[in-house]
């Protein structure tokens, strides 16, 4: 006890108050931080989602997987196939001649039967493996375009589009068309166009303002972090405490802006009730990188939450870094190995892309030592005498400190869930108008102050 005591008042003498003005610069600066947190996460997101044809490939992909985006994708391309190409005449040059004349009933018929079958053959990992290709070369045409042209790609005359035919092709085979079929569709429907030539300028500068941003914002937020906890000097554990509640912050409006934002948009853009469990799965995919990049926030923002709170006055911080004292004090590799086996489980779970990333990993691995380092010199100097503790003893005492904290709360609090005072009251005004005699007034009190 003598230990956290001199623990408590050393943290106080090292964290002295600071000037009002500086306290509300920092303020402010956390203040703006969050909110530019918040427009960071949107740059990402869209600069991930719209410039990397991986993911752009990977969410239309997970969008044809769901049943009502098939059934949506099915009814265009059959009611497209069916408006482009002659299937009566098709089906009848497939005929023998005596049964030429049944062609009319039967594309009839197969008509009926062609989206039910045309959503099965989306569920088919073949046709998704087109789409999938199709989608990633349309994004990878359009991030060409944007990044100046290329070999195959003249900017002059840029049109991004989506080429559907293969798919239409495995279609129209599945419902016993004749080869070539497909090659019958006019390009306007065979290649949807995502972006022509006449959008080409507003789009390339567009992409370019929304990686610019991406970027600037990121860095941006970092650095009003740093400057914040540079200027809380004498308070600098506190305020990195607030720059991880910033973080989490952040990705919760971010989620929360989202979902409101569904029922909003979705609404607002279907009229037909019958496409609006379509509608809400198509948002839900194309935000799901955004779901992603918010609770990265989150995810970084708890660390430097937790490092703050175990760096702190708080009674159990005290009493666990007093417990690793003497086993840091013989074994001082003890701290980074223990860093370095937590970095390997996350890199290995890889909750974030950012544990997937190289360069991020190797910024985490850096903050990460130099965290446990500056820890390992806290709890040196704070408990340079400290004895080892076994297990055991430390966690009946951890035992006997909740035990005790649930005692004072139970203290506080009478029969029937009344406070101690107000019970008290209770009897005394029972006792007064005659209710309770003497000798029973006493008896309840002895019973309840033995709780205080």
């Amino acid at each position: 006890m003598s230990d956290a005591r001199a623990s408590r008042s050393r943290g106080d003498a090292q964290d002295p108050a600071i000037s009002r003005g500086r306290r509300l610069w920092v303020r402010g600066i956390l203040a703006l931080a969050t909110l530019l947190a918040v427009l960071a996460i949107f740059a990402i997101w869209a600069n991930r989602q719209l410039l990397n044809p991986h993911n752009w490939a990977n969410t239309s992909t997970a969008l044809l997987r769901k049943a009502t985006i098939r059934s949506a994708v099915s009814g265009y391309l059959v009611d497209q196939l069916y408006a482009h190409v002659d299937v009566e005449g098709e089906v009848k040059s497939g005929l023998p001649t005596q049964l030429r004349p049944l062609a009319g009933p039967i594309s009839g018929g197969l008509h009926n039967l062609a989206e039910s079958g045309a959503e099965r053959a989306l569920e088919i990992p073949r046709v998704q493996d087109a789409w999938r290709r199709a989608n990633y070369a349309a994004d990878q045409t359009l991030v060409t375009i944007v990044n100046g042209g290329g070999s195959r790609v003249k900017v002059n005359g840029g049109t991004v589009s989506l080429n559907l035919r293969q798919i239409v092709a495995d279609l129209s085979n599945r419902l016993g068309l004749p080869s070539g079929t497909a090659e019958k569709l006019p390009a306007s429907v065979a290649n949807l166009k995502v972006v022509t030539s006449r959008q080409l300028g507003v789009v390339r500068n567009t992409a370019k303002g929304l990686h610019a941003l991406a970027v600037l914002l990121t860095v941006l937020v970092f650095a009003l972090y740093a400057l914040a906890v540079f200027l809380a000097r004498g308070r600098r554990r506190r305020t990195l405490m607030w720059v991880g509640w910033s973080l989490v912050l952040a990705g919760l409006i971010v989620l929360v802006a989202r979902k409101i934002a569904q029922g909003q948009l979705v609404s607002a853009i279907t009229t037909d009730a019958s496409v609006e469990p379509a509608a809400n799965d198509a948002y839900s995919v194309a935000t799901s990188l955004l779901v992603q990049v918010a609770s990265s926030s989150i995810i970084i923002g708890v660390p430097l939450i937790l490092a703050a709170w175990i760096a702190g006055p708080a009674r159990w911080a005290i009493a666990i870094r007093r417990f690793l004292a003497p086993h840091l004090r013989e074994r001082p590799a003890l701290a980074y190995w223990t860093t370095a086996a937590l970095l390997g489980l996350i890199f290995i779970w890889g909750p974030i892309p950012a544990t997937r990333n190289l360069w991020e990993m190797l910024l985490f691995t850096i903050c990460a030592f130099a965290g446990a380092h500056v820890l390992r010199e806290q709890i040196a100097s704070e408990f340079a005498d400290a004895q080892p503790v076994p297990w055991g003893a430390a966690l009946g005492e951890a035992a006997r400190t909740l035990g005790q904290r649930v005692g004072r709360a139970r203290a506080t609090i009478g029969p029937g869930g009344r406070s101690t005072s107000a019970e008290l009251e209770r009897l005394a005004a029972l006792h007064d108008r005659g209710a309770l005699t003497d000798a029973e007034f006493t008896a309840a009190k002895r019973e309840l102050l033995p709780r205080a």
